[in-house]
């Protein structure tokens, strides 16, 4: 007649082992986002960021805690914890477990668009970091100021450090901002500084800084393709594009950019710039030749059977 009592008090003592081995306790108190204060910049359903802790701060299930609009910009809450932002506006909001309680402000900041300022961001190793800059705008094209922003980005090409892009290896990188739905791609361009690009080797992105007097011209040698070659001419801050480029002894791609060219080099080519004469052009040009010599292909029915590239080997 004592085997019940005797199987609850096991089980219950099983129960208490298991929870002190874990190091967990009962709850203790509810926190979400930032000081109970979360920014929802979607219009879709957002999830509440909610943790229920126990005295030692450690995390428990939140199964049971239960969510209601109380006050404020009336926005719709599930039971779960799911609000619906359509305007802009402060929302209170009560999230309970048992007799535990928080009141959460959410505060809705519709992001309808993320504009990236400016095209291509041209980087140079060693330099010092520039702002990354965008702008969150909402229906009306005002800009948001309050957002939550989650970034992706290929860390072996830039780091970024409080909006800050640093270039750390020469290369492509696509940094991708997400800001409730709405999500942009900021392209960045990191180049190797470099005094010439002759003898520049498959797979090398250099970056040649040029200072030309009005009707001076420069010229580099290159390397016959493949691989082919992209060109860039970049004009410092505050210096207009007046500079021109060319590609001598080279099949090139028409290019609506008189700045930018791909090209086929031929046996003997090279890269020109030069800075027209101009009436009143007193101040000499100051910018930045970059030149990507593409790599090797590492398909090898796609390898040439002569040149660089016919050994498969992409040097570095």
């Amino acid at each position: 007649m004592m085997r019940r009592p005797i199987a609850a008090f096991v089980a219950c003592a099983v129960i208490f082992i298991a929870a002190v081995a874990c190091g967990t306790g009962p709850p203790a108190r509810l926190v979400a986002g930032i000081a109970d204060t979360v920014v929802v910049n979607g219009l879709r359903p957002a999830q509440l960021p909610l943790q229920v802790l126990d005295a030692s701060g450690h995390v428990l299930p939140d199964t049971g805690v239960h969510y209601q609009w109380t006050s404020g910009l009336p926005i719709a809450v599930s039971t779960r914890g799911a609000v619906t932002c359509t305007r802009a506006g402060d929302a209170a909001v009560r999230a309970s477990l048992g007799t535990l309680a928080t009141h959460i402000l959410v505060r809705c900041r519709p992001v309808h668009e993320i504009r990236v300022v400016g095209g291509v961001l041209n980087l140079f190793v060693g330099d010092p970091p520039q702002d990354l800059v965008f702008e969150a705008v909402d229906s009306a094209g005002r800009r948001v100021t309050e957002v939550a922003a989650r970034v992706r980005y290929d860390s072996t090409v830039v780091a970024l450090e409080r909006w800050r892009i640093r270039a750390r290896a020469p290369g492509w990188a696509a940094v991708e901002i997400s800001i409730g739905d709405q999500w942009a791609f900021y392209p960045v361009r990191v180049w190797e500084r470099a005094s010439t690009v002759d003898g520049i080797r498959p797979g090398q992105q250099l970056a040649v800084p040029v200072r030309l007097a009005a009707g001076e011209m420069r010229s580099w040698q290159l390397p016959a393709s493949p691989p082919s070659y992209d060109f860039s001419l970049l004009p410092d801050h505050g210096t207009p594009p007046t500079a021109r480029l060319a590609i001598v002894g080279a099949n090139c791609e028409r290019s609506s950019d008189p700045l930018s060219r791909w090209c086929f080099a031929l046996a003997g080519a090279s890269v020109v710039v030069y800075y027209p004469r101009q009436a009143g052009a007193a101040q000499p040009w100051t910018g930045t030749l970059a030149v990507l010599r593409e790599s090797c292909p590492r398909s090898e029915r796609e390898r040439p059977r002569t040149g660089v590239c016919a050994g498969g080997e992409s040097p570095s």
